[in-house]
């Protein structure tokens, strides 16, 4: 799949978008490029449109609201939602939107105005040849299916051809139903474009500071006692794990001490002799 970097036209909201130039466009159906093939009229083309959107709002509770209106307005739909709160911190929501194509610079330079754009990304993908050359290829199948199909009803042969032509009407059928999907995929893709749209809310959202001499002291005696803590923890939960096992421990010494007991009283008692010098 090839991609064709197209001209950027500016629209309002600060975006770019990428768009054919009138003298650029492509010879009519029926004439050839260089390299022999067809190529559609501009009216006809395949276009993948894609954005990632990112802005900076004061509240996402109302955005959300001015947002949902903006979708059903131009005739897409959410896709996917992510949203993330943490305490003491931003709270951010992303949204993957599916937008009609022909709606598509308008959506974005509306989204614009709901927000502080940070960031805007655009890309196209012109897939022309691969969609009309799909197209083109699904009808050769579907004729070579038909031969095949009338070969089979007309055959009279051996048990073993017939079978070799129903393999071969199997592996036409596979291969039209493959090019088939990917058709439909082309399709949905250059009908409806593709907008990802992330949103952080500035509200509540306080920049971190370089801590004082008083906050890294609290800091490290918090770090200390939550270190005190945990030892502590940890020994009542060996204490936990040890006590079923401590009668069997008890058990164990007294059978050693008895052992070492008896050991001791079969021992002969050592004579200890002064031997004196001439």
């Amino acid at each position: 799949m090839n991609s064709h970097h197209l001209p950027l036209v500016l629209l309002p909201g600060r975006y770019a978008v990428c768009r054919l130039p009138a003298d650029a466009a492509p010879p009519s159906r029926g004439e050839s490029t260089k390299g022999g093939e067809e190529v559609p009229p501009a009216a006809q083309r395949k276009i993948i449109y894609n954005a990632q959107v990112t802005l900076i709002v004061t509240s996402l509770t109302g955005f959300d609201v001015k947002f949902s209106r903006l979708v059903k307005e131009s005739g897409g739909y959410v896709s996917q939602t992510d949203q993330s709160t943490q305490a003491d911190a931003q709270r951010t929501a992303s949204w993957t939107i599916r937008v009609p194509v022909e709606r598509f610079d308008s959506f974005l330079a509306a989204v614009s105005q709901l927000g502080e754009l940070q960031r805007s990304h655009l890309d196209s993908q012109d897939v022309t040849m691969e969609y009309y050359d799909l197209e083109a290829r699904i009808g050769n199948k579907q004729q070579e299916e038909k031969r095949l199909l009338k070969h089979l009803a007309d055959s009279t042969g051996k048990l073993e051809d017939i079978l070799a032509v129903e393999k071969e009407l199997t592996r036409v059928r596979g291969e039209i139903e493959q090019m088939q999907g990917r058709i439909r995929y082309l399709g949905n893709q250059t009908a409806l474009s593709t907008v990802v749209l992330n949103v952080s809310e500035i509200r509540n959202y306080v920049p971190p500071v370089r801590p004082t001499f008083a906050g890294q002291i609290a800091r490290t005696f918090n770090e200390s006692l939550e270190t005190l803590i945990g030892f502590g923890k940890a020994v009542v939960l060996f204490v936990v794990a040890l006590a079923p096992w401590l009668p069997v421990l008890i058990v164990l010494g007294l059978l050693i001490r008895w052992f070492l007991g008896r050991l001791a009283r079969r021992r002969p008692p050592v004579v200890l002799t002064r031997t004196d010098g001439p």
